[in-house]
């Protein structure tokens, strides 16, 4: 599975939306501390305060297009993108 046609943009947020990332890190490896090194625990649970949600008037990572066939929109906090990166949290 893979984004077709896609288009990436760091708008600022006109509502606010939930982070795709926190769902990613939450299915696939949890919100373990001992998982994480200490910055980016920081990251997370700076995201956790919020409740995982990108606020109006955040900047925030959004990717738009086909993904497995269906149009779609992926938000997230764009730190925990990074994290998702960094830790190979996203399938390919």
């Amino acid at each position: 599975m893979s984004w077709e046609m896609e288009t990436v943009e760091y708008p600022k947020a006109r509502k606010d939306y939930s982070c795709d990332a926190a769902e990613w890190i939450g299915n696939t490896v949890g919100f373990n501390e001992r998982e994480f090194e200490p910055e980016d625990w920081e990251k997370i649970e700076a995201a956790m305060n919020k409740n995982f949600k990108i606020l109006k008037g955040e900047k925030y990572l959004k990717v738009s297009g086909k993904y497995d066939g269906e149009f779609s929109t992926f938000r997230a906090i764009p730190a925990l993108d990074e994290i998702c990166k960094k830790y190979d949290i996203y399938e390919d």
